[in-house]
């Protein structure tokens, strides 16, 4: 295999793909990329038991091949390498690859192509296609209330529900729920929850200027997601998700309307008086047209602030893990929001009346005032 290509889009690639590799691989050829070269194109695969990712670049190939290499190694040098192109050999004989690349020439070993799994590919039975900026959306307002406890599967990851012609991205971690929909002219009904490694590994390869679109197939119990030259494979979660409507309250007896930034900044300062392992706890107390945000600590001190705020159906005292507050705050697109409650210990849902097709509930926390 002999191929040549530019060097930042090969970088990029790698950069794309190695991000299937698992810290720690089940056998050493997970820990390698495995590279596919025919006429004018050059495939980079990397995979693990759970997730595969390949990207396809353009090359001008003298001798077609594939080899294996590994990851880390050869991620590294590219990253590093001072000519806008690289050359790359396959020396069969010594089972070595040599990289030319201005002045610069090195040899690494090869590992056993043999021995890779073939890269997953099907024809989906169904399949989903949205613009780039509506499931970016979709996975922004939503990914970060995923749990990232590994024991409970279910709730590491998203569920899309497709019905009434709108498709729905739903997150929890049983703490806190994220609702996020968006019109979507299908009337195919449809429930699967996708692993949020995957839908990260989408927002993260949806940066470029020009619009684009992402197709989602799936068949069975997988998802194959394309993005221009990418391929992402992934199992979905099984089991079944929640019922996430229960747990919105359908009517609320106190709201507080408050200009988001004014309320971000207020918590993230008053947060800062309260450590509580991996909580920082505030209390919030509306008063009339004021918010008033306090928290305490024996270690550190005492924080107090206050705000403005429309409210309406009395005063009331609710406590909350702050970075379950900010991470809200942070993901609407508004200049107000609305803190919805019943009572103290009750579900609080704070949403904007700007982005009605995306709800928050957040658990309180039992705290004595």
């Amino acid at each position: 295999m002999i191929f040549t290509c530019n060097t930042t889009a090969l970088n990029k690639a790698l950069q794309t793909v190695q991000r299937a590799i698992s810290s720690k691989p089940s056998t050493p050829i997970f820990s390698g990329i495995h590279f596919i070269c025919t006429k004018e194109k050059l495939e980079a695969q990397a995979m693990d038991l759970n997730m595969a990712i390949s990207c396809t670049i353009d090359a001008e190939t003298s001798e077609p091949g594939e080899i294996v290499v590994s990851a880390k190694h050869f991620t590294d040098l590219i990253r590093r390498l001072p000519g806008e192109t690289v050359t790359i050999t396959q020396n069969k004989e010594k089972n070595t690859l040599q990289i030319e690349s201005g002045k610069a020439e090195f040899q690494l070993l090869l590992m056993n192509e043999d021995d890779y799994p073939k890269f997953p590919e099907f024809n989906g039975e169904k399949t989903i296609t949205l613009e780039d900026e509506k499931i970016k959306d979709l996975i922004r307002k939503t990914i970060f209330a995923c749990s990232t406890d590994g024991s409970r599967p279910l709730f590491t990851g998203i569920l899309l529900e497709l019905q009434d012609e709108k498709i729905t991205f739903v997150g929890t971690n049983t703490h806190r729920l994220a609702v996020k929909s968006t019109p979507y002219k299908d009337k195919e009904v449809m429930n699967i929850i996708i692993p949020s490694r995957v839908l990260g590994e989408i927002s993260r390869n949806l940066t470029g200027d020009i619009p684009q679109e992402v197709k989602i197939s799936l068949l069975k119990n997988q998802i194959m997601v394309v993005i221009d030259n990418i391929v992402i494979v992934s199992r979905l979660i099984d089991g079944k998700f929640p019922d996430y409507r229960r747990v919105i309250p359908p009517n609320f007896s106190v709201k507080a309307k408050f200009n988001i930034k004014d309320m971000a900044g207020a918590v993230e300062r008053v947060a800062l008086f309260s450590i509580d392992g991996d909580y920082s706890i505030v209390k919030i107390s509306v008063e009339g047209d004021e918010i008033i945000l306090t928290s305490s600590s024996p270690e550190v001190g005492n924080g107090r602030e206050v705000i403005s705020c429309t409210s309406e159906g009395g005063n009331l005292n609710v406590a909350f893990n702050s970075s379950y507050i900010l991470d809200i705050l942070k993901n609407l697109d508004s200049e107000e929001a609305t803190l919805c409650m019943n009572t103290s210990l009750s579900p609080v849902c704070i949403r904007s009346e700007e982005e009605k097709d995306y709800t928050y509930i957040v658990t309180p926390v039992r705290v004595v005032f």
